[in-house]
């Protein structure tokens, strides 16, 4: 019987024989990067000349993944980096399903503790038990993906109104749990580290003085004129108006860090707020004992709204890398732990995207017969599959080939 990767080796080499992968601009000044099974990358400072050699090594080797540089380099396949020799680098942000905090992870993925050995559903990552880090089993779902997509979004209208990047950008779907949103442009090419960071710093709020745009004035807090929505002060106060006018008041007594009674009084006074906000440019008090010396009850509650309103609008965190050295998924090709594509997606196609339909790489009409160890409920082509607890089945192809490659499954049968 055939070994897991030698199967899936033999079906990823059918799959780069029947397609040419475009890859990414400018290919001749890019390092590559491949990875083996259960590895994402075990060898890299590979180059290519020409879009046919690249297309040709796939075709002959068939690598479970495959990475490029955002970087471009006068000689990408030298090493060390310097020998490199450093032209520009694309931006390259990135948006991982696992790194949100989304609800259904209390479904799907689950914890144990090593040590210990005590387990459970969602995502722990400190066992409550003894205190030591867990392992923790990922998977991905549609309300995961489109939170993801939710992210990009954001991002894109920070990129387009704030900084005016309206060409250069390119989005791909990751091949698993997120997206990649890629920046081309020639300017962005040149800008410095420094330059980076301070885009990421924008980004993420960084250093936001909220009292420079958001003023204490006796009892009440001045606030900017209500323009277009660009600019962090514009951005915050359409989503304070937006929250308002949704009128849920779990989700404001959280912001506010309060009450559900005082969350319903916010509500019941929304009109007279969002006038004020809009005619005299004040976000008035509303509850407590108020003074122009001390901190009141209505002062906490809109600090803390505005600080959650900036957390939740923020597109990136400060985990973002700069490093332009870093080499991230090649668009249309093959990844290794699912066996999805890393397909392409148009931007006017964004919204409509389903890659769980979109980027399946294998047919349903063949069959194969695995053993699963444990999978919770996946959807893949329209279906769903599971749950699964040591259990032979015989699966559609690519949803075999996705439990195979995360190694939820083993061959079974002839």
């Amino acid at each position: 019987m055939v070994s897991e990767e030698q199967f899936l080796q033999k079906h990823f080499k059918q799959f780069y024989l029947n397609r040419k992968v475009e890859g990414p601009p400018d290919i001749a000044a890019r390092e590559f990067g491949i990875g083996s099974f259960g590895q994402k990358i075990s060898k890299r400072h590979l180059s290519f000349n020409s879009l046919q050699e690249f297309n040709s090594f796939l075709r002959e080797e068939a690598p479970f993944f495959v990475s490029y540089s955002s970087a471009l380099y006068r000689f990408p396949g030298k090493r060390p980096m310097p020998a490199k020799e450093f032209l520009g680098g694309d931006l390259v942000y990135e948006f991982d399903a696992d790194d949100l905090p989304t609800g259904c992870k209390q479904q799907h993925d689950s914890w144990k503790c090593p040590k210990c050995g005590k387990e459970g559903r969602g995502r722990q990552l400190m066992c409550d038990e003894c205190g030591s880090a867990t392992n923790v089993e990922e998977w991905f779902c549609p309300q995961c993906l489109a939170e993801a997509k939710r992210k990009v979004f954001n991002l894109l209208d920070f990129l387009q109104n704030d900084f005016g990047f309206s060409e250069g950008i390119a989005i791909n779907f990751s091949g698993r749990a997120g997206y990649h949103v890629h920046v081309r442009s020639r300017a962005v090419r040149q800008l410095s580290p420094a330059a980076r960071i301070e885009l990421i710093d924008y980004l993420t709020a960084n250093n936001l003085n909220l009292f420079s745009h958001f003023k204490k004035k006796e009892t009440f807090f001045t606030c900017p004129v209500l323009k277009e929505r660009s600019g962090w002060p514009q951005r915050i106060l359409f989503e304070l108006i937006e929250l308002l006018e949704e009128g849920d008041a779990e989700k404001i007594a959280v912001m506010g860090n309060t009450t559900i009674s005082k969350a319903r009084k916010v509500i019941k006074q929304r009109e007279i707020i969002i006038k004020s906000i809009r005619s005299r440019q004040i976000i008035p008090s509303l509850f407590g004992r108020v003074s122009s010396k001390e901190e009141s009850q209505s002062d906490k509650f809109w600090l803390s709204f505005l600080n959650n309103i900036v957390a939740k609008l923020a597109p990136i965190d400060r985990q973002t890398s700069t490093d332009v050295s870093k080499i991230v998924r090649v668009p249309e090709t093959l990844h290794g732990g699912t066996g999805l594509i890393a397909s392409n997606v148009q931007l006017d196609n964004l919204k409509q995207f389903d890659p769980l339909k979109e980027a399946i790489a294998f047919g349903a009409n063949q069959t194969v017969k695995v053993f699963i160890i444990k999978a919770p409920r996946f959807h893949l082509a329209g279906k769903s599959f599971g749950p699964f607890a040591h259990q032979e089945e015989e699966l559609p192809l690519h949803a075999a080939v996705f439990l195979l490659g995360r190694n939820s499954a083993t061959m079974a049968g002839d």
